[in-house]
């Protein structure tokens, strides 16, 4: 990026992408990302100290252009939606814990065993009221964690949430 970054990502003074051509992170209207360019920016971005920062100010802002924080669009895409489903985990987690049978989506599974286990749920107990296998459990409990791990960076650095 150029000079200008630190106005973009206020209190940031030095990313890895100061002195790195702004066309690497972002091509012309209507050009997509190219493959190379992707791998070369996700490089630049992997060393730099302030990646977090900088990852969930644009999963925080929508930002659906270029490379933020090592992500792509869609990559950012993804990570919103999760978010915003572990968000809904506890609620549904609640319909389960007192004997509703909520229909859960296969994408919802992760957030809703994080919260059961936070209320105190065994594994064996989940799998059994989910009807999932422990396997399938152990999974989903590993990517809400990692999920929850990136919100809890999201609110660290946007306390005022997110829309």
């Amino acid at each position: 990026m150029e000079a200008d970054a630190p106005a973009v990502l206020p209190g940031i003074s030095a990313p890895a992408c100061r002195n790195a051509d702004p066309a690497l992170f972002f091509p012309a209207y209507g050009v997509p990302l190219s493959q190379a360019q992707i791998t070369a920016a996700k490089e630049l971005c992997a060393g730099c100290p302030v990646r977090a920062e900088c990852l969930a100010m644009a999963v925080r802002s929508d930002e659906g252009d270029g490379i933020w924080g090592g992500t792509t669009p869609l990559e950012r895409r993804r990570m919103r939606l999760q978010l915003a489903r572990m968000r809904q985990g506890a609620e549904l987690a609640r319909a389960v814990v007192s004997g509703e049978e909520p229909q859960l989506l296969q994408a919802q599974r992760p957030a809703v065993v994080h919260s059961l286990f936070r209320m105190g749920w065994n594994a064996e107990r989940i799998g059994c009221a989910l009807a999932m296998t422990a396997g399938q459990v152990e999974q989903a409990r590993a990517m809400a964690a990692r999920a929850e791990a990136f919100l809890a960076l999201v609110e660290r650095h946007h306390p005022k949430g997110w829309s």
